[in-house]
């Protein structure tokens, strides 16, 4: 009987390690879990609000040729072109400037003419 006895308290030592071990997994893990959402909200409220601001868009339009003929009363133009530069005035109205609120890259992307040149080809050169 003793035998029986020693080994059924081995037995429900390995189990309460075993539960023991179980539990602190699914604790660990849940915890774990819990810091990380709450890491992600708090990172979400911080972009609840816009930091930049387009104050202003503004164009600015030169163009440009070459005279042919040395003489001043004829004029036979050659390499012409034209070209347009976009400026974009951003504001930030944050206090403190840091690596979250300051820009790293800017682009402009899906630019479309509504109407295209019937003269000549039409590029966008960044």
């Amino acid at each position: 009987m003793d035998k029986k006895k020693i080994t059924l308290c081995v037995i429900v030592l390995i189990l309460l390690f075993i539960v023991f071990f179980l539990a602190y997994l699914v604790f660990n893990k849940y915890v774990l879990k819990s810091n990380f959402e709450n890491s992600v909200l708090t990172f979400a409220d911080k972009n609840q609000s816009t930091i930049f601001e387009i104050k202003k868009v503004a164009l600015f339009t030169n163009c440009n040729a070459k005279n042919k003929n040395i003489s001043v009363s004829n004029y036979t133009l050659e390499n012409i072109y034209q070209y347009t530069d976009i400026a974009l005035f951003v504001s930030n109205e944050a206090a403190e400037k840091n690596l979250e609120n300051t820009f790293k890259k800017v682009s402009i992307e899906n630019i479309k003419f509504n109407t295209m040149p019937s003269i000549r080809t039409t590029s966008i050169i960044f």
